[in-house]
């Protein structure tokens, strides 16, 4: 079989490392990887399932690769993740070219995979959705000098919404000496930004060691010499307890920034989400956390247009981000997704009400947004330079920029910048996503 690879890895930053971790086991097969559909004899497309508008993108790549595989009928088509796991039998019926299957927990198997369909018409290699977690080398597909790095795999909680648990199986924490080694590998290669991902990373370790142990694992990473930042993703906000605000307070690594998805605000809608936590609890944590860690950066993310949910309920949300403004804030209307408990809910909320909803609830988060950016003119702060769009001007990150979600800070340097370096930059302008600065030197910081 002719050895050439075209990957596309859709999804979120978890998705990603599954990728990375393919594409570690064919490189180290001997397979080369090209950046044109039309040169690659292997397909693998690593899919999302998440809600109705990742499926739809999913689906479009497939056939984008039915295509290509028109004029090139040697073309082997890959099906890995979300999506393989499930919908195999019904993509099977409808999209015949598909050559083989691969779901969540069996993409360790690759290389195997592939042997198998020199043979065999389809091979569908699917699972157990709760198998332990293989340890595997992954190909960094990030620039450097940032890298995802997943904590754990799976979900064991029950949002009535969210299929993921069906999909990724329960919640399996890895060793702690498997992720510190990855972190000391990644480190020593120059990746010294690390993003913790997982489904729940602040359930760490409760698996494993039968107590939470994300402290004490970012005890231990902040440990790395040649570590420069650690970013939290995914943080539940019923499981943030002191252990981890002194974290922010006492690791000098640790960026001030919580990713903190809270879904909604009304009592009654978190009730019926299955989330487990209340209005007033959250209202509590938020002012503990602006209190305890003054620089705090807080994004969240909230459905709108859950099942029964009422006018005065979405307006819930509207006075909460008002009352406790947040830095980043991310909106979804609630996708119908079969197999949840709130698909079978009455009272689904119609698709114009959902999109009214969502634009009015942007629209306010983008003034409050630009009045927190706006707090920060004149002030300094440390960049990290990830790209240039043109002579003298620059695309950068500071600790309240997550990679691939957030908006950053434009910057003029008349010197040449080094892309994957810091730099001390003074902010003299903002919008609603981004900073606008300028360089003090040309001097990076290690």
């Amino acid at each position: 079989m002719d050895k050439n690879v075209f990957i596309i890895s859709l999804g979120c930053a978890k998705n990603l490392t599954d990728s990375e971790s393919m594409a570690y086991l064919l490189e180290n097969e001997g397979y080369k990887f090209v950046e044109d559909i039309n040169d690659a004899a292997i397909v693998l497309i690593n899919t999302c399932a998440f809600i109705q508008d990742a499926k739809e993108e999913a689906v479009g790549e497939i056939l984008n690769a039915v295509e290509a595989k028109k004029s090139n009928h040697n073309i082997k088509i890959v099906v890995a993740g979300c999506l393989a796991q499930r919908y195999t039998d019904e993509l099977k019926k409808e999209i015949p070219q598909i050559d083989i299957f691969i779901g969540t927990s069996e993409y360790c198997k690759i290389i195997d995979v592939l042997k198998k369909i020199e043979t065999q018409e389809t091979v569908c290699q699917i699972g157990s959705i709760d198998s332990n977690i293989v340890e595997t080398k992954r190909k960094i597909f990030t620039k450097k000098p940032v890298a995802y790095l997943k904590i754990s795999e799976g979900c064991s909680r029950s949002c009535t919404y969210c299929i993921i648990p069906k999909l990724r199986g329960k919640y399996r924490s890895r060793k702690m000496e498997d992720i510190l080694a990855e972190a000391n590998d990644l480190a020593a290669n120059g990746y010294n930004e690390i993003v913790l991902v997982a489904q729940d990373v602040t359930l760490y370790g409760i698996d494993l060691y039968q107590t939470k142990k994300l402290a004490a694992l970012l005890t231990k990473l902040n440990e790395i010499d040649k570590l420069k930042r650690i970013r939290l993703m995914y943080t539940y906000p019923e499981e943030i307890d002191d252990a981890l605000i002194a974290c922010f307070k006492n690791l000098d690594k640790l960026q001030h920034y919580i990713d903190l998805p809270l879904q909604h605000i009304s009592d009654d809608i978190l009730r019926k989400m299955g989330r487990h936590t209340n209005k007033k609890a959250i209202k509590t944590l938020y002012k503990k956390l602006k209190k305890e860690v003054a620089d705090i950066t807080l994004r969240t993310t909230f459905i709108v247009g859950f099942p029964s949910e009422s006018k005065e309920q979405f307006e819930e949300i509207m006075d909460f981000i008002e009352e406790c403004p947040f830095d980043k804030v991310g909106v979804f209307t609630y996708s119908q997704e079969e197999g949840t408990p709130a698909a079978e809910m009455p009272q689904q909320i119609s698709q114009r009400i959902k999109t009214k909803r969502y634009h009015s609830l942007m629209k306010k988060q983008q003034k409050i947004s630009h009045e927190i950016n706006n707090t920060f003119i004149g002030k300094t702060t440390e960049v990290l330079i990830y790209d240039r769009l043109e002579d003298n001007i620059y695309l950068g990150r500071t600790f309240r920029d997550a990679p691939d979600i957030d908006g950053g800070i434009l910057v003029h340097s008349p010197d040449t910048l080094n892309i994957g370096e810091y730099y001390e930059c003074k902010i003299n302008g903002a919008n609603a996503y981004d900073l606008l600065g300028t360089v003090l030197n040309n001097e990076y910081s290690q």
